[in-house]
């Protein structure tokens, strides 16, 4: 058995309902062909409240009971979708994303996730940069050309309501020559007393 058997790749997501997902996908119909980058595409999209890093077999458990008791007792909240940003930024950008805003709620959550993996690994892998609230929509990996850069500074996707965000879930993440393929590990309701 190699080292790395056994090992997942891990993070913590509010995967968004099939009909916002539906809706988004639509909407990005209209400018994909205008804009030659590596879009992707809904199965993928989620917002991630905590990057974890490969996790052996023997400590998923552990981190499995830590998420139950840190993340249970939090009340469903509206996660309130937004318009488009970019990483570093518009004018320069390498990820493009959709704002989302859970307001405080949605920090808590976080800061709850994060603080339930570093309990169940002090010295683990997991991600410690500030939590910035985004679903990403496409990776920018060449320079834009043409009328690519002003139509993606322009971009406006529309109005959005709200959905509910009610569970938040344990995902694997497997890289493959097409993209990353995700899995649920656990699933994990909000407003739920005592936990698991």
């Amino acid at each position: 058995m190699t080292a790395d058997e056994g090992r997942l790749r891990l993070f913590v997501a509010v995967n968004p309902p099939r009909r916002f997902r539906e809706d988004l996908d639509t909407r990005l119909d209209r400018i994909r062909d205008q804009v030659r980058i590596a879009w992707t595409r809904p199965p993928s999209w989620h917002l991630t409240l905590a990057f974890l890093g490969d996790w052996p077999a023997e400590r998923r458990e552990t981190l499995r009971k830590a998420l139950w008791t840190r993340v249970c007792g939090h009340e469903p909240f509206l996660l309130r979708p937004g318009g488009v940003g970019a990483f570093p930024s518009l004018r320069r950008p390498r990820v493009l994303f959709l704002h989302t805003d859970g307001g405080d709620p949605l920090q808590a959550l976080a800061n709850d996730v994060r603080d339930a993996a570093d309990r169940a690994w002090p010295d683990g892998p997991q991600d410690h940069k500030d939590f910035r609230p985004h679903l990403t929509l496409a990776r920018i990996k060449r320079p834009l050309q043409g009328a690519e850069p002003a139509l993606l500074r322009t971009l406006d996707l529309g109005a959005w309501d709200p959905f509910p965000v009610e569970r938040v879930q344990l995902m694997a993440s497997e890289r493959r020559p097409d993209g990353a393929r995700y899995t649920v590990v656990d699933d994990v309701p909000l407003g739920v007393s005592g936990g698991r």
